[in-house]
């Protein structure tokens, strides 16, 4: 081959497939404007123009777009329209657009009317059209989407939901927009149940329709269209009327937009505008593109289905099990497992972790019994049980303080001031034993509390702190599932150890010996070792900061007499401090990166 035929067919390929490339991506930056019929406070409008913005502000598009609103919801005289086209004349001149897109009725006709002039070759598509025989005369070459509205599939559903409807009043404004769906409306009706009365009210101002809905009985249903003018010309906003008229209702109100939803009415099959912008745009962009789109689009885009208020339901007493298969439900409230799921589920984990322990302790007992009387050995199998429920509960205690990222160190030292506390104050061995075993406990019901709450590094709100005080009630009722001593006594110590002497504790604000011993014992233990400890919100307290507040506590927070053999016996509780003191970081918990200073007093949290 020659190499001028070599040069040729390069030539040709480029040609073929770089240059349409480059052609699309020249046509994707051109100039878009999007000319809305209505203002920025409709939220139709808002959901068309989202839409628009979703195709034109894509990565692929980054199209160069201007925006204008003609607010024609409130003003659409022919004096305000011929001031609106001399103010788009000063505006745009010099400007040459090369699409535009427009959103319903009344920006379609006035493009219709003036392209020539102020959109000089461009390319236009137009949404939210209300139906194909709405389109103007001139709007040749435009690319419409249609706004088809499913009104019989929502009188069905409204039937379904209301037996023995004999009268539907539908409620329809007479703007532009009005009069193409009330032709619509009156076509679809023809379809209902021949029992069914179609009754179409006159336009008049809203305190007459609101008047005309309070007399309604049972067996009539109202289904409200656009309203957005009366026969004098006066606006009303777009949820002015829906929400009125269902405040006013004693019969179920049905409406045909998401715009109507959240003002009192039932629902129906409604429809959605975003998807009509999007779809436009595409459609506008495929024609700048050099494809060829339909000239109309006229199919249901953009439905949302059957969309149905929880409360309105309630209020008229329809059933549920009535709405159509597949119905969006707004406003339903949350059950309480959905409201409490995590709490609770945390809480099943921690009894089925329990009722595993005292499954073990039964098929221990029962070997026991089986196995040869010898006391020594009976003795030894002892031991061993007492050592499994020890190493057992305290294991529990230490993955629980994990989650407020404390050490596994800080429930062996509450363990040993507690046991060394309980000794000094006269306990019998095996007091002090079952006190050792579940005072590791005392913290168990902050599995049910958030981690953000917990670790947060900051003080916390009312709120938050009220959050954390029901850990104490958590605790109790995670240990509410046996009468077995050592869950009898982990259950005092979770609910009681942030209760006071003076009475000003929590949860039960129980005061003096009304308090459990082993639950004042831990209190005291746990204090002292959190206020002597780095914690996730505040560094540590001097050794002599943290003895004076002990001591201002005694008969306030603490029981006097053991605050006075704490001191008496505080070289023996520094030895234990010492001897357990933490190394590091335990497992994967982070330490803190520099001193946070401490903003909460001792007792509101640990």
């Amino acid at each position: 081959m020659s190499p001028s035929r070599v040069v040729a067919m390069l030539a040709l390929l480029f040609c073929a497939f770089v240059l349409p490339a480059a052609a699309d991506e020249q046509v994707l930056r051109r100039s878009v404007l999007v000319l809305h019929s209505y203002g920025p406070d409709f939220s139709w409008t808002q959901d068309e123009h989202r839409g628009i913005l979703s195709v034109l502000d894509s990565p692929q598009v980054q199209a160069r777009y201007r925006v204008e609103y003609m607010d024609t919801k409130f003003q659409s005289s022919p004096g305000y329209l011929t001031q609106l086209l001399e103010l788009y004349r000063a505006k745009f001149s010099g400007q040459r657009f090369d699409g535009v897109v427009v959103t319903d009725n009344n920006a379609l006709d006035f493009a219709t009317r003036h392209r020539t002039e102020l959109f000089p070759g461009a390319f236009i598509a137009a949404c939210g059209i209300n139906d194909p025989a709405s389109i103007p005369p001139g709007a040749e070459g435009m690319n419409i989407v249609i706004e088809r509205v499913p009104h019989l599939r929502t009188l069905r559903a409204a039937l379904r939901q209301n037996p023995g409807t004999h009268t539907i009043h539908v409620m329809v404004d007479n703007t532009l927009t009005g009069r193409f769906i009330r032709r619509d409306f009156q076509r679809q009706a023809l379809e209902l149940p021949s029992g069914v009365a179609v009754n179409i009210l006159p336009v008049v101002p809203l305190p007459e329709l609101i008047q005309f809905a309070l007399k309604r009985q049972k067996g009539e249903i109202i289904y409200l269209l656009v309203y957005f003018q009366d026969e004098s010309g006066r606006a009303y906003a777009p949820n002015e009327a829906p929400r009125a008229i269902a405040a006013s209702s004693p019969v179920p109100v049905y409406v045909a937009w998401d715009f109507q939803m959240g003002t009192g009415v039932v629902g129906g099959c409604i429809l959605n505008g975003e998807a009509h912008g999007r779809r436009a745009a595409e459609v506008l962009l495929d024609r700048m593109a050099g494809r060829r789109p339909p000239a109309v689009i006229d199919e249901p885009l953009g439905m949302a289905g059957a969309v149905f208020d929880y409360t309105a339901l309630k209020r008229f007493g329809i059933d549920l099990a009535l709405t159509p298969e597949g119905a969006v439900l707004l406003n339903k409230p949350t059950t309480f497992f959905e409201r409490h799921r995590p709490v609770i589920l945390a809480a099943l984990g921690v009894i089925a972790v329990l009722s595993a322990i005292i499954a073990l302790l039964g098929l221990n007992v029962r070997k026991q019994r089986r196995i040869n009387r010898n006391n020594a050995e009976i003795m030894a199998l002892n031991r061993e049980m007492i050592e499994m429920q020890v190493e057992l509960l305290s294991t529990l205690g230490q993955v629980i303080e994990t989650r407020s990222r404390e050490t596994a160190n800080h429930v062996r030292r509450v363990a040993a001031y507690s046991g060394l506390l309980g000794r000094k104050y006269g306990l019998p061995p095996e007091e002090v034993m079952l006190l050792e075993t579940v005072s590791p406990m005392h913290d168990v019901g902050k599995i049910g509390i958030p981690e953000r709450i917990l670790n947060k590094p900051s003080t916390l709100s009312p709120e938050e702190h009220d959050v954390v005080k029901h850990h104490t009630v958590i605790g109790h009722k995670i240990l509410h599932a046996s009468d077995h001593k050592l869950l009898c006594g982990a259950r005092d110590i979770a609910l009681q150890h942030h209760e006071r002497w003076d009475g000003q504790g929590y949860p039960c604000g129980l005061k003096g010996e009304e308090i459990s011993l082993l639950a004042r014992i831990t209190a005291l233990a746990d204090v002292y070792d959190a206020l002597s400890s780095d914690r996730v919100y505040k560094k540590a307290w001097p050794r002599d900061e943290v003895l004076r507040h002990l001591r201002e506590q005694s008969g306030a927070m603490f029981d006097p007499r053991l605050v006075d053999l704490f001191f008496e016996n505080l070289p023996e509780i520094e030895a234990i401090k010492e001897r357990l003191a933490d190394e590091g970081c335990a497992g994967d918990i982070s330490c803190p990166s520099g001193p946070v200073p401490c903003p909460l007093r001792c007792g509101e949290r640990k």
